[in-house]
């Protein structure tokens, strides 16, 4: 016997308010019990879908940020793909809310580095993934030099990103673009040997 459906108002109300008090409170001082006080929904309810304050906030997370990006919808091209990506990647980081979740998160590396472990995994690393793919398949179409190093790659476009939200410079779609085109530079078949 099949217990009943679970609410997408119930779920829906649940990410609302995570989001909200992450972003209010912190990670260290939101309660559980306040999410499903805002949420409209018991703590059973809560606690049956979320075990672990650590488990609420990383599927908040995943919410706020439209979780990971699909890759069907990508350009066939790397460097339209690139930006494709990157804009997405930019646009979540721009949500309210998003880059004082962040902070918030970071902060708990010490105390809580299971929350930022799921964190990582469930937002960066699938993002990472995507990008990865792109590059490797530019190796394979000839727009990325087989000897480039994709990690590092990654890092850059990611990097840029990170740096201008923290310094709270906007994100254009001309800096986008530029960002793009100096990491494909560096990974054109063409370059100077640098090694």
């Amino acid at each position: 016997m099949t217990g009943r459906p679970r609410s997408s108002v119930a779920d829906r109300a649940i990410m609302d308010a995570a989001v909200h008090l992450l972003a209010r409170d912190g990670y260290q001082s939101m309660r559980m019990t306040d999410v499903a006080l805002q949420a409209g929904v018991g703590k059973p309810t809560l606690y049956r879908r979320y075990p672990t304050k650590a488990d609420l906030v990383a599927a908040a997370i995943v919410a706020l940020t439209a979780g990971p990006q699909p890759e069907p919808e990508l350009p066939s091209g790397t460097e339209a793909a690139l930006l494709t990506l990157l804009s997405a990647t930019a646009t979540a980081l721009a949500t309210p809310g998003g880059m004082t979740i962040l902070g918030s998160l970071l902060a708990q590396e010490q105390r809580d580095p299971e929350l930022i472990a799921a964190f990582r995994a469930r937002v960066f690393e699938p993002r990472h993934a995507v990008v990865r793919v792109v590059l490797t398949r530019g190796i394979e179409t000839g727009d990325v030099d087989p000897k480039t190093p994709i990690d590092v790659v990654v890092d850059l476009l990611f990097g840029a990103l990170l740096a201008r939200a923290i310094l709270g410079e906007p994100v254009t779609n001309a800096w986008l673009a530029g960002v793009v085109d100096v990491a494909m530079r560096g990974a054109a078949p063409d370059r100077a040997d640098r090694s």
